[in-house]
């Protein structure tokens, strides 16, 4: 009965710890919102701001796992280099402490505080700032409550000699690394696995070289989630999952040799309790140590070798050789990523960088159906229309993510910026039939009459054209760089398209008699494309407006 118990003692606070974690990492990604996606893509050449980037977005995210996973897509997206992702790696594993010097603390008398403050701000909460906060509380209430359910779990085995006998042959270093190593690749949290070292620390059942030796299998076992997620992707995301593993080994394997000498440097820079003895004093003291020892080896292991980033990329690169670039076709989405539908920040980024490659096919096509509207011949029209396919699967492809995405939880702000999404992709949509249908059929009407419509071009109507095309281009790159200047400079200009465009008219009515059926068809058509731009204008001015309530929707 008493094993039961205090098998569901510890299950029970490893649920909590994880599902503390969890709530924790979702209330601070939302309240850090865009942020993430600008601190992952600060692409930068200075290694030790890059890795102060690795360090501040695994803090955020509780899990350097989850950091190297996020640069795994990044390399593979091509928005990132190797070299790039490298130092980040690093840093990422200097900001995965933070969350074992959080454990390492005693906080068992606030913790009933923290959760009745936490539920009370995310349940009640009016603003969203306010209920992220309770989330905050209320994470880190369960995941200390996690913990000292695990330590009452095993208080017991103070008493029980087989387990104290296990924890001497821990101080083993192969058999704690591979423990460690074991734990955290079922897990996929070296932070549980270093929450169930102190948990026992705490109790006085761990004595700090066996609970090195752990950690250090923790940092081992937690590469094997990034390398899974390589599965299926370019050679450059493989490579991202080799360098952390490589850079993990290379320090475990230093240390490992090292243990008791390191163990004794972790004792005399900790604080401790004289005043204490026995499993007293080890319960008291061991919990900080285990967190500073996890701390001390990350930041020395990014120290040794910062200046060997470039030796590190070209072994990974031998290991894992780059394959020649194959461009997707343009109709296959680039940078929509599906593990990263579960934050909505850096989706929302991704689905930027689409919507910006969607727009410009579809400029691209506005720009061809004008020429192939005026003098285009069938074959002309058959390339168009394969632009099309292209952008129109792209288009679909992207509706489909945004869709997926609105269905996982997310902010109010988010939930406001996915609506914007999902607008510009209609009105990029929009864009691409008056393409493919309407101008196309402007062609068509004109091979089949025989009218020669490139007898009516004139200054004002290519003035038209122009600024159309301008201001779609403009629009295009609000998308990916959202401005409200700029944005508005776009919407203001309504009446100066419309004036153009009644200029293009006239131009034409002074060339026409309008008193043949050719001339009346030549009219006709002529309008029938003013007009047609004349919807690319208010479309471009609807994406524009779209992209100042995207910037608005981020505050």
């Amino acid at each position: 009965m008493l094993t039961f118990e205090m098998l569901g003692l510890l299950i029970g606070g490893l649920a909590l710890f994880l599902f503390g974690l969890e709530l924790l990492t979702d209330a601070l990604k939302a309240i850090a919102g865009a942020r993430l996606q600008s601190l992952l893509s600060s692409l930068t050449s200075n290694k030790f701001r890059a890795v102060l980037t690795g360090a501040g977005v695994t803090a955020l995210l509780n899990s350097s796992t989850v950091t190297t996973v996020l640069l795994v897509g990044f390399v593979s997206a091509g928005l990132m280099t190797l070299a790039q992702a490298i130092p980040m790696i690093m840093g990422a594993n200097i900001g995965s402490t933070v969350t074992a010097q959080l454990v390492a603390f005693n906080l068992s008398a606030a913790v009933p505080y923290m959760l009745g403050a936490g539920f009370a701000l995310h349940a009640f909460g009016k603003r969203e700032l306010l209920r992220q906060i309770g989330g905050i509380l209320l994470g880190s209430g369960l995941l200390f409550l996690g913990i000292e359910f695990m330590g009452k779990a095993t208080h017991p085995l103070r008493d029980y000699e087989p387990f104290i006998s296990a924890m001497r042959e821990m101080q083993n270093p192969l058999f704690g690394i591979l423990i460690g190593a074991f734990f955290t690749a079922i897990v996929q949290s070296s932070a549980a696995t270093i929450a169930i070292v102190i948990a026992l620390a705490s109790q006085g059942l761990m004595p700090l070289e066996a609970g090195i030796a752990i950690v250090l299998g923790a940092n081992a076992g937690t590469c094997g989630t990034a390398l899974l997620a390589a599965i299926g992707k370019p050679p450059e995301a493989l490579q991202v999952g080799l360098a952390h593993l490589l850079f993990n080994l290379f320090g475990v394997i230093v240390i490992a040799f090292l243990i008791p000498w390191y163990a004794d440097f972790i004792r005399w820079i900790s604080p401790s309790s004289p005043e204490l003895n026995g499993l007293a004093r080890l319960a008291a003291d061991t919990p900080r140590q285990v967190a500073n020892a996890h701390t001390i080896f990350s930041v020395a292991g990014t120290l040794a070798l910062i200046g060997f980033t470039g030796a590190i990329e070209r072994v990974v690169q031998r290991l894992a050789p780059s394959a020649p670039k194959i461009r997707k076709p343009s109709g296959e989405p680039r940078y929509l990523d599906k593990s990263l539908l579960a934050m909505p920040a850096l989706a929302i980024a991704r689905i930027q960088l689409e919507l910006t490659a969607l727009g410009e096919q579809v400029l691209n096509l506005v720009r061809h159906s004008a020429r192939v509207a005026v003098s285009g011949d069938e074959r002309d029209i058959a390339e168009l229309m394969n632009e099309d396919r292209d952008a129109d699967q792209l288009g679909a492809a992207t509706l489909v993510y945004i869709g997926e995405l609105a269905d996982t939880d997310h902010s109010d702000s988010e939930g406001r910026e996915i609506v914007d999404l999902s607008r510009i992709t209609a009105c990029l949509d929009a864009m691409r039939e008056v393409a493919s249908t309407s101008l196309v059929s402007v062609s068509h009407r004109r091979l089949a009459e025989g009218v020669d419509m490139a007898r009516l071009r004139t200054p004002e109507g290519a003035d038209f054209y122009t600024a159309v095309i301008e201001h779609l281009q403009q629009a295009v790159t609000l998308i990916g760089a959202p401005d409200d200047e700029a944005a508005s400079r776009i919407v203001d200009a309504k009446a100066g398209i419309e004036a153009r465009a009644a200029s293009a008219r006239a131009a034409i009515m002074a060339q026409l008699s309008l008193r043949t059926p050719a001339d009346v068809l030549s009219f006709r058509l002529s309008n029938d494309m003013i007009e047609r731009f004349n919807e690319v204008a208010r479309l471009s001015r609807a994406v524009a407006k779209a992209t100042r309530h995207l910037q608005a929707a981020r505050g």
